[in-house]
């Protein structure tokens, strides 16, 4: 008997290595940069890591569940700078607390639910109609910010939301932590988590299995901008100013770690486990690379090699299981 294979015939280096790959990676980066800098394993700058990672972190659990549906939203970029341009245009005008979240958070919605029944009552490709509600949204930004960068008044409580800490852990952090919490148990336990893996199985299937298909696609696209406006919330807070330029460039970081999710806990299924572990992947990367004094262009040829191993990974798990 061949010991060095598994009951499934495949070498047990193969199989172990698609199990705990993201386990793997995340030692060995935590292992290289922990010698290269004796920072790097502070609380302070543990700390930060998570801090930093929560506008990416809520991000990709929005990508998460589009993906799940087996749609992708391009407008989430877009969206993510528009959240936090409306924030400080409000502000600017003088507007406090009360109306500048609120605001953020519906008009994310709002903007996924364009987007979402664009998609799923007019039969628009996702890809075309969330860049075509991106564009729109990268307008108004530009309306807004008139080309500047917005930074005046912004609400104390949205400053400390993104700044403050507490038992040494970020507030944003905390949020984050509990969303990551309740999406968990949503996916897992719930009806409607088991009617998204339906839809992405088969769409056809699930509607002839009873689940209202159009109204949870719309739904998770809602979901989407709902998790974005929160990112542009933290994000808002810890930058202090809205810039009309930033944002797209954490859309493909969020679908980076959101298909590196496919690699560890349940193999080959997007989740809410494998998210967590491919955030940390992702946090440590970037932050150790900044500690150890990188030029700017490492840290997007990380995002980039993080990106190609994730679409990799998911290809060969889709694989492994059948599903391409």
């Amino acid at each position: 008997m061949d010991t060095n294979k598994s009951k499934g015939g495949k070498p047990l280096i193969i199989n172990f290595l698609r199990r705990y790959i993201l386990i793997i990676l995340l030692g060995i980066l935590i292992l290289f940069f922990s010698v290269q800098t004796e920072s790097f394993l502070s609380a302070r700058n543990l700390s930060n890591i998570l801090m930093i990672q929560v506008t990416t972190g809520c991000m990709s659990i929005g990508a998460l569940m589009i993906l799940v549906v087996n749609e992708f939203d391009l407008s989430l970029g877009y969206l993510l700078g528009f959240c936090m341009m409306l924030g400080a245009w409000l502000s600017q005008k003088g507007q406090g607390a009360a109306v500048v979240i609120p605001a953020m958070l519906l008009a994310a919605v709002f903007a996924g639910l364009i987007s979402g029944i664009m998609t799923v009552k007019f039969r628009v490709s996702s890809f075309i109609s969330t860049l075509a509600v991106g564009i729109t949204l990268s307008g108004f930004t530009t309306g807004m910010s008139g080309g500047n960068v917005l930074s005046s008044n912004i609400p104390k409580v949205v400053i400390a939301f993104g700044q403050k800490r507490f038992l040494g852990l970020g507030y944003c952090t905390w949020a984050m932590i509990l969303l990551l919490a309740v999406m968990y148990y949503i996916l897992e336990h719930t009806s409607f988590g088991r009617s998204l893996y339906a839809i992405g199985g088969s769409e056809r299937v699930a509607y002839l299995g009873g689940i209202k298909t159009d109204r949870v696609r719309i739904i998770v696209f809602m979901l989407a901008g709902l998790f974005t406006g929160i990112a542009a919330i933290s994000q808002l807070g810890q930058s202090g100013s809205a810039n009309p330029s930033y944002g797209m460039e954490m859309l493909m970081p969020a679908y980076a770690i959101a298909l590196l999710s496919m690699a560890a806990y349940k193999l080959g299924t997007y989740n809410i486990a494998g998210l967590v572990l491919a955030i940390l992947v992702v946090g440590v990367g970037v932050n150790g690379l900044g500690l150890i004094g990188a030029t700017y262009w490492m840290e997007h040829l990380f995002n980039g090699i993080v990106l190609i191993m994730a679409v990799l990974i998911s290809i060969w798990e889709r694989h492994a299981h059948g599903l391409i």
